[in-house]
């Protein structure tokens, strides 16, 4: 049996182990992730020692890839490590195959934990830029970008019309995209408030995904629709994202669901 904790920011899950040696983690975190056979969630993270920071977060979608970084999930992480002292102070590093990052916890007016995390630059390079697609008869105009992680950006003037599971499963796999992509579409409310809805790949919907909000503020705010401060309203939540020097910053909670023991079966 593996004990395990069950964390969510803004309605994106996450099941974290310190210590599942022995275990194949892609085929783990497909077991464990599962909805119905498992203990269900949109991500699983392994917590490992670094050279060359406080600490270590390994990332694998619900389908058993790995991922670079998850905002949402590395806030999750930040709060598991604190909690667990793995980590003694609330300003540390954290390193992922995105590069290094810096995570301040704090304690909000309610007593809630919220995190901080520099996510770094934007990353335009290697990407396909602007290009519009045509999907189904319809056409997007999309904007790619590495935040973290590979993103594309779509703007739409009624996010609740649009069928996000449709079009989001069918641009994440389109044949521009070999490695697939997350998909996000962007309603914009006013200068500082936007709407984010994102199909994740190789997770599908989600309530939340923090880099992707991340990275639809930055366009946002390169297209003169937003300032350099947003707050991005995903299904589960608000963010708060904001451009500096030092790269982009995003601040969100970090909330434990529950903790237990799993029990390890292949073949699910």
């Amino acid at each position: 049996m593996l004990k395990f904790e069950k964390y969510h920011g803004t309605g994106n899950d996450f099941i974290i182990f310190k210590d599942a040696l022995g275990f194949d983690p892609s085929r783990l975190a497909q077991n464990v992730c599962n909805r119905h056979f498992g203990v269900g969630a949109d991500g699983m993270m392994l917590v490992n020692h670094s050279d060359i920071a406080d600490v270590k977060m390994v990332f694998y979608n619900a389908d058993g890839s790995i991922a670079p970084m998850c905002g949402n999930g590395i806030r999750c992480f930040a709060k598991y490590v604190y909690d667990h002292k793995i980590v003694e102070v609330q300003e540390f590093s954290v390193e992922t195959l995105a590069g290094i990052m810096k995570v301040n916890l704090y304690s909000d007016e309610k007593q809630n934990t919220q995190v901080t995390i520099n996510l770094g630059f934007p990353n335009f390079d290697n990407v396909v830029g602007e290009v519009i697609l045509e999907v189904d008869e319809t056409s997007f105009d999309l904007s790619t970008l590495t935040l973290g992680t590979l993103h594309s950006v779509i703007f739409t003037n009624d996010l609740e019309a649009l069928d996000i599971d449709k079009y989001g499963k069918a641009i994440e796999c389109h044949s521009l995209f070999p490695l697939k992509i997350n998909v996000n579409f962007v309603e914009v409310v006013d200068f500082e408030n936007i709407k984010v809805s994102t199909f994740e790949r190789g997770v599908g919907r989600t309530l939340s995904c923090g880099t992707g909000s991340a990275a639809s503020a930055v366009v946002s705010n390169l297209k003169g629709f937003t300032g350099k401060k947003v707050n991005v309203h995903v299904p589960g939540g608000t963010l708060i994202i904001e451009a500096k020097d030092k790269g982009m910053f995003m601040t969100g909670p970090a909330e434990l669901i529950c903790k237990g023991e799993y029990i390890y079966k292949e073949g699910i």
